[in-house]
Order: C-alpha cells, then structure tokens, then sequence
C-alpha cells in the first residue's frame, strides 16, 4: 500500500497516523494551484472535496478506536472549516455524512462546530428548492443527535449559537445562527398536531434574552418567526405563563419591534395575529408598550389595546412630565399618521396632546406643537383621514374658550396656519366656513349642520352658538387668500372642496361678517366670474353621487349670494357677474340653466336699473330656451315675475313683448301636441322634486299651461296702449290652435284671456266716472237680462228720466256704464251725443252690433243701445238670449256675483322669536321685531274684518274674533289674503283655544311665510298638519336678539338689512321656486318677492290639491265663464222649444 495513502478497509501498519493523514488530506483539498509561484515544486491534483470527506466517513465507520477524541476533533473542526467555503451542495452533503458517521460509530468530541454547521447547512437548504434535500439531511443527522446521549444538549448548543456575539462578523456564523433560529422554530417547537415540544419554552426564552439578533433583519425576522411559533401551542404558554416568563418573551419581541420591522409581512402579521389571541392573559402593565409595537408594525389595534396607546402621556400630563412631552411626542404623531389604521387612537393622543398644550405656560411649547400638527398635515405621506384628526387638533385649541378676551392672540397666530390647511383638511374648513357675525358685529360659530336641524320637538336640548371674540382681529386676508385658491386650483381633496361649495355661500350672505371686507368679496366674486367663464370646473369624482353640472350649480349660487353686496362694489363688477350668469344660462344641462334663472330672478328684484340694459340678452337667452322643455316652468315663472318690474319694462320694445308672447305660445303649442285633443287640456300634475332631472314639461304640464295663460295677462296688462293695439291680434292668434280636422279653438283659459283683453282695451275708452245709482225721481225700473257670446248684459232703465245702467258681467270682471236719454232739443245725433248714448262695453264691435235697450226702440235713438262684440269674434255670437225674468234667473246671476274676478289666495304669516321652537310659543306670539312689521307693511295693505265685502278667506268678518284687520294685496287679477297669527288675539284664560284657533287658519294654508328670528333652522313639521304644502322660510342675514333688532336693525335703512329666503316644501311636492335653495334679498325687495314667491307657490298648491293626476287650476274667471255658457245654452234651448 501507498504509504502516502490511507484506505479506509486497510489502514495497517498506519493505524496511528490515520487520523492526521485524513485531515492534512481534508485540509489540501483547500489548496489552490493558481495561487502557488511558479518555482514551487508542481504538486499532484488533490480528489475532490467531498470525495475526501467520505473516504473519511468510511475509514471512521471502520477503524473508528483509532481516532482518539482530539485528534477526531481536529479533522472534524478541519472538515467543518474547509467544508463551510465551499458553494458545493455535494461537499455539504459528505460533510453531513461525516458527521453522521461519527455520531453513529464513535462520540462527537466536540457539540458546538457540527450543530453550528448543521444549522448553517439547514439555512442553506432553505434558500433554494434545488437544495431542499440539504436541510432534510441536516435535520436528519440533527434528529441522530438529539436520540444520543448528547441530545439533550442540542438546544443549548443552538441558543449559544444565536447568542454568539461575533455572528455579525461572519457570513458563515450569520447563517449559521439564522438556521440556529429556523431549527428551533421549525423543528424543535411542537406542531399544531400536537407533536411534543423538543425545547424548553422557559430555557429557550431565557437564551434568547440577550441574543443580539435584532441588529439583522434577517436574524430579527427568524426571531419573531421563532417567538410567534411560542404562542400557537397552548401548553407551551401555559408553561411561559407557570414561571412567569412572559416578561422574557415581550421583552425579547420588543427588542425586534424596536430594531426594525422591515421582515416578512406575513411572518409579522402572524406574530401579532398570535399575540393578540394572548393579550387577555396579560397583565395590564404590558398593555401600552404593546400598543407601541403594534403601532410600529403599522397592524390594527385590538380593541383591548386601543384606550392604552394613550396611557403613559396621560400619565405623563398628570405628573406634569414635560420632557416626555417635548422629547417624544412627534415620534409618535408621525407613527400614528401614515396609516389610517389608527384614527380612534390618533384622536385620543390629540386630545390628551391639546390637553397637555393648554397646561402647559410655555409659549415655546406651544407653538412647537401646533407647528408640528401643521408639518405633519402637509406632509404627504400622511393618510387624509389622519389630516383630519390632526386638524381637529388645530380646531380644538381654535375653539378653546372663544368667549375669552385671554386667548385671543392665541386665535389670532393660528388663524393663519388653519387657512394654510384649509385646502388639505376638511376638519380646518369646516370650522373656517362656520365663522359668523351677528346684528352687533360680534363673532360666533353656526351650528354643525347634524345640530342645526333639531326636530322642532326636541325643546329641552337646544344647540347652542359658539361665542368668537376677537372676530375683527383675524387675518381674513388669509382665508380669501385660500379661498381663492379653493376656488381657482384643482383641489387635492374633493371631500374638501365639496365642503367649500356647500358652505361657502351661506357665509357670503352672513352680510354682518363682511361689513367693511367688501374688497374681499369682490376677490372672491372675481375668482367665481373666472372659474365660469373659462370653463375651468372641477370635474367631481364618480363615487361622490356629483355632476360637473351640480358643481356649476353651487358656483352659481355662490356668486348670487356676491351680487347682494352690489351697493359696496364697482359698478362694473357688478355687470361682469351678471353677465358672467347670462353667458353661462343653457350652456349645459337644465339644472345650470334653472340656478341661472334664480339667480337672474334675483337681480331683477335687486338691480332693476342696471338689469334693464340686459333684458334684450335675457329675453334672446329665454327664447332659446324654448326648445329645453325641462325649463318651462322656470323660464315661465321669470318672466311672470319680470311683468311686476315696470323699471325693467320702460327698456323693451314691442319686438321684445313680441317675443315673450311667442315663448308662452311656443309652450301652448307644445302642450297641446303631447296632449290628445279629445281629452280636456288639463295635463297630470308633478309628483317629482323640483331640480330632479326626472321632472318634465310632460308632468308639470298643467301648471306651464296655467302660467303661461297668466303671462300672458300679466304681460298685456303692463303694456302701454299704443303696444296692446300692435300686439292684441298676435296674442288672439297664439290663444289660437286648430284640431286634426283643421277645425279651430279656443280654450276656456284662452277665451277668458281674450276677454281680458278686451275689457282692459274698453275701460280706457272711458274717460270720466259716470253716476251708477237710481233714486226716486227716476221712478219705475225696468231691469233686462240677456246673454250674448260670454257677455252677461243686465240693462236697467228709469222710464220717467230715461236713464239706464248697463251691467256687463263676463268672466274676467263685471264693470257698468251709464246711457242718458236725449233731450228734446238734441236735434241731431252728434258724434259726442252718439257716445254717450251707446254703452261700449268691447271693443271687438261694429258699427252695426248692437243691441237696444228696449226692443220696440230698434235703432236705441230714444233709450240707446249697448255696443256688443260682433258674431266672428271669440267673445261673440249669433244669437242674443234675453232671459227670463224668475227666480232662477235672479238666483243664478246672484250666484255669478258672489263669484270674485279676482283668483283669491291665502297664506298663512308666522313670527317665531328669539330660540323659539315649540308650535305653542310661537302661535302666541302677538307681536314681533320692528323688521317684522316693516315686512307686513310691504307685504299689502292692511285691511278691515268686521264687515268686509272681500273674500277674507275664512277670517271672521262680524265679531273680531281672528283680530280686527289682516293684510291683503291684489292686483285687477289676483288677491291674496293673509292669516297672520300675531295679528289675531289671545286668550289669556284659554291659551289653549287661541292656539286653536290659529292653527285653524295656518294649518289649512297650503303656503305659510315665516318670518324666522329664533336663529335657528325652521323645521317643516313645527306646525304639524295634512295640508301645509309649502313654507317660505325668512331669516335675517345675520343672527339678531330681541335687543339687537330692536336697536340695531330698526335703525337700518330697508336696503341695508338682507335676508335669507328659503322655500321648503313637504317630501314629495315639487320645489319649483327661486328660493328652492336658500337666497339672500335686501330689505327693500324682501316684501315683493315673497309675495310672488306665495303667489306661484299657492297657483301651483291649489292644483295639486285639485286632484292628482289631472289637477287643474281652479280659476274664478274660467268657473265664471261655465256659469254665463250655462245660461246660454239653457234658455237658448227653451227658447228655441217656445219657438217651437
């Protein structure tokens, strides 16, 4: 044999020398030729590593007494060394075997370098599923260890691995060390089947105390990995929690949290998943520092963990520590804001935080704080939800105290860093929004809109305002500053700038707040008429339930509520903002074109003067929109409104009227194509709300049939004499239509429009009053009735003096005439005689039309004769019926009499007071505000109960029992009746029937104004009742006491006090008014334009109670006209049957 050659079956005569041989073998198997100078005596190529190795296995398997312990614990240290610089999975492999080998035919001399490399090996095997195979090997030889005498060691061995302090140093003690951890893990704790522990919870916990291994990250994730796997086994705990090691084990986990959390999620997750099943079982000392490392971790908070994230700074606040305070504080803001994980407890840190500001004195501190609040809220790492709680923050120590003069300065340096917010927190907004003043011009904050609706029941819990002191030393420039921002940037949060559009307006009608700012609203102003005009909308996001088209809606609004500060702004200003709404009217959808309308309707009222110069552009705008029929309604109601405006009229021409004519028969028509012709013209009612795009002229269309019939009246009635003339054959032809077989028609709405026309052109051919009485020289009366076309004509005749009334009744009015006989010497019938001694009545006659006053006087020469409409036209007919003398002639003219011309309406007028809410406070109101009372005054004239001859609407008229006068106005076409409750008495020994009694009247209004001064939201059911349709609610501008109204408004010029009117309607009716969404209007036009607000509101409520699908509008003059047919028709047929 070789000398130099150990074989492993025949090692004679060099059994001694076996073991040193294998290992200089083992150790040359490192050596590399490349390295060696090239005088150095060339070697002989050495085997292969592994190759070695098992030839060393196999000599120890067979000659194993002649390896003594230390020289087998050299070549095992030498195997292991060479072994682990290699990259082969083969040497690895032999390595193992050796190993294996020496653990099964002789004793390991030595534990710590093979389970160190049995751990390295296994990490190895981990790392590829190419080597799978090499941990399998290596838990293999582990287990051979752990079954000998020596397994009772291996554990330790591995702790003293892990623990080993020079682990950083070596790539192969790292290794070693992590597959250290995953061997315990893995192998050596129990499985969820219930395999039996093969560690020690205790001693491994106690191992791992000072390990050291959270430096590493892969280290540290194989700890956590290791300490989770401790808590999945029940009996395992149990043991932890005997020997009370469960400070060990959070200590340990706490040490890895600290150094880091960047390992695998789903082993971190794993841990805090298995650590909060445990969190009961805990101590509550443990509670908070594991709140921490939860929140270190970025994982949800248990709710057993939440309230002790908290807990060491409230204890800090209450031992007054400021240190921890000023060291730590941000640390731990910053943790809790990049995640919205943490929202409850980031408000609860912020709350102990502000706490903590307002102990603390010291100025330093306290601006540090908010100005981390600010860093953090535009830092943009932090999660929006998080912004908000830290704006909340912000707000707290805003609204801290606001009745104190003390923190004022304090506002005053944080008023600025909440405007710089604004933009990124809705918290900041909102309360910036709410900033109000009141009549005084002292600030406050307005109610959150969830407490400012509190049901009208709800007495015993009234909201209550925030006092601001100090509201005249913030920086409002700031806050336009920001608000132009909002309003011309594309913002960073949508949920902000939704805030901005729903409230910035009703802080532009807060008047009382920009009193002396007005350059700041023309700022604004101008940023609107911009974002407008160049077409620069914010497009909302799809979830937010928005259209493009809302959005332009709420810019609208806002820049309706700018124009109310016309009197304070350049005048030009003022013009680019109208004209900035009229550019904008039908350039998009309906619901731009209605908020355009509004706001236009408003203008009208305010600046009648300079609106004047745009009707041309108004009237061409409107007309365009014919073709919307979504708009009838609106377009309609503008233009009913535009003839009370004579100021705006004094600028159209005729073309203009023309042209206004022409919308209401464009909407005539329309209707009347969409309708069959057999059916009567009266079209469904709504039953959808007034902006929802589901309304359409189809549903509404009784109601734009109404209207555009009164335009029409209104409109004729405006114009000046030399316009009707031009203009009356135009309207005739649109009341006008023919039928499928080209037969024509009039409607009886149109038929009694023409006769409108007709009366109003007669009456002004009367020039002087005549004398309309009898009295006895006049002797005998002869009294005749007669009917032609729809023209009632009673003439009345003293046979002894000649004289003679004509009574004309027609639908629209009943007026008389006088005819006085001719005098003997009267020898010819001049021009002027044959005037006064023919009653004209119409101006639809000719020459030969007439009738006498007695029948045997044919030519009327002797007791004259009534002028009558001629057979073609509309109010005309063929025959004349005269009517016979009998009861129920008398009883049906007396009937026609007792029907008004006037449509009449009632409308219900409530004062509420200073926080009243309750229905029985507020009926027995008996008076109100000097404001109030300016009101009533505008709104008509004030009237008298007892023995009235007007339709006073259900108001006793005998015994003063609803007060002794009320108000009403009317016009030659409609009146309105009002139910004032302040104007009607009460009982003070029954205030229960004065109650009664009241709510007798209001509550059968289908519209009621309320004029609101308790500052707080009307509720509609305040006043519980089946027929209150519709509310027009009235609020001062700015909040106003009883004083403050007293001393403060009353000295206010009208024109100087604003108001907010709002219509509320019942669920389900529709909201078609201009005040559909709260308006502000000066004192001056407040009157005026509730009461069209009322009046439309009562037209269209009296329809909808009419009857459901087919509500009509229940008109005097159509229901006068029905009862002249029927008198026509009835003795028009008995005479005809006499005849017979």
């Amino acid at each position: 044999m070789d000398a130099g050659k150990v074989h492993h079956r025949d090692i004679a005569p060099y059994e001694t020398f076996a073991c040193e041989r294998l290992t200089r073998e083992i150790a040359l198997c490192e050596y590399d030729p490349s390295k060696t100078s090239s005088s150095s005596p060339i070697l002989p190529p050495h085997p292969p590593l592994a190759e070695v190795l098992r030839e060393a296995g196999r000599t120890i398997q067979f000659h194993a007494k002649w390896f003594a312990p230390a020289a087998l614990s050299t070549l095992l240290q030498t195997a292991l060394d060479v072994t682990s610089r290699s990259s082969s999975t083969a040497d690895l492999l032999a390595a193992l075997s050796l190993i294996d080998t020496i653990v099964t035919y002789s004793l390991l001399p030595v534990l710590l370098p093979p389970i160190r490399f049995l751990a390295y090996s296994y990490y190895q095997g981990t790392r590829s599923l190419r080597h799978k195979k090499l941990s399998h090997r290596a838990w293999t030889v582990a287990s051979h260890i752990l079954q000998s005498h020596l397994g009772g060691q291996f554990a330790a061995i591995l702790l003293v691995i892990v623990r080993d302090p020079h682990t950083q140093l070596s790539k192969f003690k790292l290794s070693a060390a992590t597959g250290a951890l995953m061997v315990i893990t893995e192998k050596l704790l129990p499985d969820r089947h219930a395999n039996p522990p093969l560690v020690n919870p205790t001693q491994l916990l106690f191992g791992l105390r000072h390990a050291g291994v959270g430096e590493n990250v892969i280290l540290r994730e194989q700890l956590v990995a290791l300490l989770s796997g401790l808590l999945q086994n029940d009996g395992l705990t149990q043991q932890i929690d005997a020997v009370g090691a469960w400070d060990i084990w959070l200590d340990v986990f706490g040490d890895c949290i600290q150094h880091g959390t960047d390992v695998d999620r789903d082993i971190l997750e794993s841990a805090f998943e298995n650590l909060s099943t445990k969190i009961p079982a805990l101590e509550a000392r443990h509670h908070p520092r594991m709140a921490q490392w939860f929140v270190e971790a970025r994982m949800p908070l248990p709710a057993s963990l939440s309230s002790q994230l908290v807990v060491p700074w409230q204890r800090a606040l209450l031992l007054e520590e400021d240190t921890m305070w000023t060291a730590e504080y941000r640390t731990v803001l910053g943790k809790l804001c990049d995640s919205t994980f943490y929202l409850a407890e980031l408000d609860a840190f912020i709350t102990t935080s502000v706490s903590a500001f307002f102990q603390t004195e010291d100025y330093v501190s306290r601006k540090d704080f908010v100005y981390t609040l600010e860093t953090l809220i535009l830092d943009p790492g932090t999660a929006a939800p998080a912004v908000d709680v830290l704006a909340k923050g912000m707000v707290k120590i805003f609204t801290h105290k606001t009745q104190k003069h003390k923190w004022e300065g304090q506002r005053n340096w944080l008023f600025p860093i909440l405007c710089a917010i604004a933009k990124h927190s809705l918290e900041a907004t909102r309360l910036l929004l709410r900033i109000r003043a009141d009549e005084a011009d002292q600030g406050y904050l307005a109610l959150e809109r969830d407490t400012a609706h509190t049901s009208s029941s709800d007495t015993a819990a009234l909201p209550s305002y925030s006092t601001l002191y100090g509201l005249t030393s913030l920086s409002f420039e700031s806050w336009v500053s920001a608000l132009q921002d909002l309003i011309a940037h594309e913002p960073q949060r949508w949920d902000v700038y939704h805030e901005l559009l729903r409230s910035l307006a009703p802080q532009i009608r807060n008047h009382a707040l920009w009193r002396g700012r007005y350059e700041y609203i023309n700022r604004i102003r101008r940023a609107l008429c911009e974002c407008l005009s160049g077409d620069s909308f914010v497009e909302p996001p799809a979830q937010s339930g928005e259209t493009k088209s809302s959005v332009i809606a709420y810019l609208l609004q806002i820049l309706s509520a700018t124009i109310s500060y016309h009197s304070h702004l350049p005048r030009n200003d003022i013009k680019a903002a109208v004209i900035t709404i009229i550019n904008v009217a039908g350039s998009r959808d309906h619901t731009v074109s209605i908020h355009c309308i509004h706001a236009l309707t408003i203008c009208c009222y305010e600046l009648p003067e300079l609106m004047a110069g745009y009707m041309d552009a108004i009237i061409n705008k409107m007309t365009r929109m014919v073709t919307q029929r979504y708009l009838a309604l609106y377009v309609l109601e503008f233009f009913a409104g535009l003839s009370r405006f004579p100021d705006l009229q004094d600028r159209l021409r005729r073309e203009d009227f023309k042209r206004i004519f022409g919308v209401c028969h464009s909407y005539l028509q329309s209707i009347r194509s969409t309708t069959a012709l057999e059916r009567k013209r009266t079209p469904t009612s709504e039953h959808s709300a007034g902006l929802s795009s589901s309304t359409s002229s189809d549903e509404m269309a009784q109601y734009v049939y109404t209207l555009a019939h009164h335009i029409i009246t209104f409109w004729y009635m405006a114009l000046k004499r030399d316009d009707r003339h031009g203009l009356k054959d135009y309207i005739t032809s649109c009341l006008r239509y023919k039928d499928l077989d080209d037969r024509e028609h009039i409607e009886e709405q149109g038929m009694v429009t023409i006769d409108l026309m007709d009366r109003v052109d007669a009456e002004e051919q009367i020039n002087a009053p005549l004398e309309q009485y009898f009295d006895e020289k006049d002797g005998r009366i002869i009294t005749r009735h007669r009917v032609t076309g729809i023209l009632l004509i009673t003439t009345e005749t003293s046979l002894r003096t000649g004289k003679t009334i004509v009574t004309i009744r027609r639908p629209s009015g009943t007026a008389q005439r006088t005819i006085t006989s001719k005098k003997r010497h009267d020898s010819a019938m001049t021009a002027e005689l044959e005037t006064r001694f023919t009653a004209s009545v119409t101006v639809e006659s000719d020459e030969q039309d007439y009738i006498s006053v007695f029948p045997d006087d044919i030519s009327g020469r002797t007791y004259g004769k009534v002028a009558i409409p001629r057979p073609s036209s509309a109010l005309g007919s063929l025959e004349i019926i005269e009517l016979p003398e009998n009861p129920a002639v008398t009883r049906a003219i007396q009937q026609f009499d007792r029907t008004s011309a006037l449509d009449s309406h009632k409308a219900g007028i409530i004062y509420i007071g200073e926080e009243q809410t309750a229905e029985k406070d507020i009926l027995l109101n008996v008076s109100g505000s000097p404001d109030y009372k300016d009101f009533l005054e505008d709104m008509g004239s004030l009237r008298k109960l007892k023995g009235a001859t007007f339709n006073t609407q259900g108001l006793d008229r005998q015994d003063d029992l609803d007060g002794a006068y009320t108000i009403v106005w009317n016009n030659d076409v409609t009146e309105l009746v009002y139910h004032i409750t302040t104007f009607m008495p009460n009982n003070p020994a029954d205030e229960h029937s004065s109650i009664v009694n009241k709510k007798r009247h209001i509550g059968n209004d289908y519209v009621n104004i309320v004029f609101n001064n308790s500052g707080l939201d009307f509720q509609f059911d305040t006043f519980p009742s089946a027929f209150n349709y519709v509310y027009v609610v009235i609020s001062p501008s700015e909040r106003t006491t009883f004083l403050q109204a007293r001393e403060i408004t009353a000295a206010k010029a009208k024109k100087d006090r604003f108001y907010n009117v709002h219509c509320k309607t019942r669920p389900g009716y529709p909201n078609l008014s201009s005040a559909s969404e709260v308006k502000v209007i000066s004192g001056a036009s407040l009157g005026g334009y509730v009461r069209n607000l009322t009046l439309n509101a009562c037209v269209f409520s009296a329809m909808w109670q009419a009857g459901g699908e087919a509500g009509e509008y229940p008109s005097s003059w159509r229901t006068r006209l029905q009862m002249i047919r029927r008198l026509y028709g009835q003795y028009r047929t008995n005479n005809a049957l006499e005849a017979n």
